[in-house]
């Protein structure tokens, strides 16, 4: 039996992942209603496939092609594409029998293309390690490395788990009369924002990290304790401040912000110890800090991150072209429409 159920049915959704003993808090429906929003026409699905007690689901976004020209043209098509939300996603199952994975994916297969599905593109899950449940036809290509710190039974183990220069900082902070404590988004988030507009700025980060009113509202709409704040003050003024994701045993570090001063003062680092802190307390034993801008590995963002981790792991892709005649198409149109052969390495490329 295969059943498809939209992110906003949300009960619905999580009932689906109460079947596995481990899942990644970017599974969340609430999490992909608001990454859904980050491209035109995109929606938001879970893709369910169950034999008996053998179960497999699929989340992702189902988006138009849409081909734009050098002359700011733009054309719809009539085909549609699968991606991951940014984070961490991919297929979950409770069974490794080749049979019954081999039936589900033929089943997928089938209605991928009775909804013109061109190709898909997977962000597998470090938490959950889910790249051997992929199609068959999936090509799984490492991608960065990523920053994870799992958590031990106490903040101060934790401390002494980081490295030399990480606890300095943190006492720096302490030490330059700045002030942690976990605050209610809701009441706080407009102050998150101009401080995380701010940092993008310095940063010269590209639109991409910029998120709307829209897309806070949907992360807004996560159950109590799934989104966390923890802000920085110096005389009451939020210099600093890390957003994290949080469900059951596992949590994602998902926007950070900060003054160049505070920064400097380590306050970055004092907010990220002062989460890992309360998810300790909380159970939870993996905080993916995640990775850089870039996939390099001297990336500054991942240096950062893996600095206030305790561990490094590999962060994996994976491409599929689902039907080549149709995506071929895609790729004449496109070259037509901007009178140049296409050189982009990239699986979806108009995006």
């Amino acid at each position: 039996m295969q059943q498809v159920i939209k992110a906003s049915q949300h009960r619905e959704w999580r009932n689906q992942l109460a079947a596995f003993a481990r899942v990644d808090v970017c599974h969340m429906p609430e999490y992909h209603e608001a990454y859904s929003l980050r491209y035109g026409g995109a929606e938001a699905l879970m893709w369910v496939y169950r034999n008996n007690n053998e179960i497999l689901c699929y989340p992702f976004l189902l988006t138009p092609v849409i081909l734009k020209g050098d002359d700011g043209k733009a054309l719809v098509s009539e085909f549609n594409d699968i991606s991951g939300i940014y984070g961490y996603s991919g297929p979950l199952t409770n069974s490794d029998d080749k049979a019954f994975l081999a039936g589900a994916w033929q089943a997928f297969d089938q209605w991928a293309l009775e909804h013109r599905v061109v190709s898909e593109f997977i962000r597998f899950s470090t938490y959950v390690d889910n790249k051997s449940w992929a199609h068959p036809d999936t090509s799984v290509e490492y991608n960065r490395p990523v920053a994870i710190a799992w958590l031990p039974g106490d903040a101060d183990t934790f401390m002494a788990q980081l490295n030399s220069k990480t606890r300095n900082m943190i006492r720096k902070a302490l030490k330059s009369d700045l002030v942690v404590r976990e605050v209610r988004v809701g009441e706080a988030l407009a102050e998150f924002r101009a401080l995380y507009q701010q940092t993008m700025g310095r940063n010269q980060a590209t639109d991409f990290f910029m998120y709307d009113d829209a897309y806070y509202d949907r992360l807004l709409g996560l159950p109590a304790g799934e989104l966390v704040l923890f802000a920085v003050y110096q005389q009451n003024e939020m210099v600093a401040a890390a957003m994290g994701l949080v469900h059951e045993k596992m949590a994602f570090y998902h926007l950070g912000a900060s003054t160049l001063e505070a920064s400097r003062l380590g306050a970055g680092n004092l907010a990220l110890f002062s989460m890992a802190s309360a998810l300790i307390d909380r159970g939870v034993e993996c905080f993916s800090v995640g990775g850089g801008r870039t996939t390099a590995d001297d990336d500054p963002l991942f240096r950062f991150k893996k600095s206030n981790a305790t561990s490094v792991d590999e962060f994996y892709i994976g491409k599929r072209v689902i039907d080549r005649e149709a995506y071929d198409s895609i790729v004449k149109s496109w070259e037509t429409m901007n009178d140049t052969e296409l050189t982009s390495g990239n699986l979806q490329f108009y995006r």
